[in-house]
């Protein structure tokens, strides 16, 4: 069962500096004419694009006690505290506060964030980072299946 699911898609701005570029490519290459103009708007486009969409398409997803976020796996069971991040603390904890085995999915044009300690030494990791534009909600279902999930699982071994 999903309790959250989010994709960190990128603004619409991203997109309009991309079709912007490629505009600008095309009036640069337009002495040499349509054709090498057109190709070349055309081919910034096939490039940049794709770049673009992948970029937005990872997700963020609390299913069945699991979270997974882009490449990053977390069991309920393995996770601390989790701590909502404003603008100010989530960029400390991705700059200067940053430990070198922590788990970062970050985006730049997320100000926000969620840090979830791993509780789990043998993970060899301290804590994730999660930009989100919902982190109080991301925060309430990571609560919700380290408490739900994790305890069964504790229990039942």
């Amino acid at each position: 069962m999903v309790i959250y699911d989010e994709r960190l898609s990128v603004p619409l701005r991203w997109w309009l500096a991309v079709l912007t570029a490629a505009a600008a490519l095309t009036a640069a290459l337009l002495p040499l004419g349509p054709l090498p103009a057109a190709g070349g708007g055309a081919l910034l486009l096939a490039v940049v694009a794709p770049a673009v969409r992948g970029y937005g398409a990872v997700r963020i997803r609390v299913c069945d006690g699991i979270l997974v976020a882009g490449p990053i796996v977390l069991r309920g069971e393995h996770a601390g505290p989790v701590e909502v991040l404003d603008e100010a603390a989530a960029f400390a904890w991705r700059t200067r506060l940053a430990g070198p085995r922590a788990r970062l999915l970050l985006r730049g044009y997320l100000p926000r964030a969620v840090r979830v300690e791993v509780a789990e030494p043998g993970l060899l990791c301290p804590y994730v980072y999660l930009s989100t534009r919902r982190p109080e909600a991301l925060a309430a279902a990571l609560t919700e299946a380290r408490d739900h999930f994790g305890a069964s699982v504790v229990a039942g071994r």
